[in-house]
């Protein structure tokens, strides 16, 4: 059992100085999100939005390395005005027509690093959806699915302690969960500021 206590914290004192030798790097950072929602019976048009979290940013080399973050993000999206006409047994005719969505979002991103100052960054983001305000349809049934995957994409600019990054996010997965005879798809574009604690 000391056998393992002692192999464990050797372990995660290396890890430790492993990550302080690397460039590892962590803060907040907050960005302005342009959303849409493409699919029959919705308005496709892009929205404001706003995301807030936290991020890090690990250099496993001098031009790789790989950047997760955790995000609270607001978005919107509108009522087609043939809502009711694509989903005729289900639809709520007194729906509301502006949607309020909150995700909790996790981007896990390959960077690039071309210089000190810029990097590119791509990798899979998936977000979860724990508030609509939306009451699209009867009995109260949800008409957004929980979970949406999607494909980032950006650029870095990093002045010392801070940065500025612009994003394209595809999203990959149907989130109509009302049937599957339409596909609903989300799309974003970002901009916005991080400032590194570390």
């Amino acid at each position: 059992m000391k056998k393992r206590l002692l192999f464990t914290a050797v372990l995660l004192c290396a890890a430790v100085s492993l990550l302080s030798a690397q460039q590892l790097h962590y803060g907040l950072k907050a960005d302005l999100n342009m959303f849409k929602l493409n699919g029959e019976g919705i308005k496709s048009n892009y929205n404001m939005g706003g995301r807030l979290g936290i991020f890090a940013t690990y250099d496993f080399s001098k031009k790789w390395g790989v950047q997760p973050e955790l995000l609270f993000s607001q978005a919107s999206a509108k009522r087609g005005d043939d809502f009711s006409a694509r989903y005729i047994h289900t639809s709520n005719d007194q729906a509301n027509k502006n949607i309020k969505l909150s995700y909790i979002t996790l981007p896990v991103l390959l960077r690039y690093n071309i210089n000190k100052m810029i990097s590119v960054n791509a990798g899979p983001e998936y977000s979860y959806l724990f508030y609509a305000n939306e009451n699209l349809l009867t009995y109260n049934r949800s008409a957004f699915k929980r979970s949406d995957l999607g494909i980032a994409a950006g650029a870095t600019l990093t002045f010392d302690i801070l940065h500025v990054y612009a994003r394209y996010v595809l999203g990959i997965s149907d989130v109509n969960n009302i049937d599957d005879r339409y596909q609903w798809k989300t799309q974003q574009a970002q901009i916005g500021l991080g400032i590194n604690f570390k």
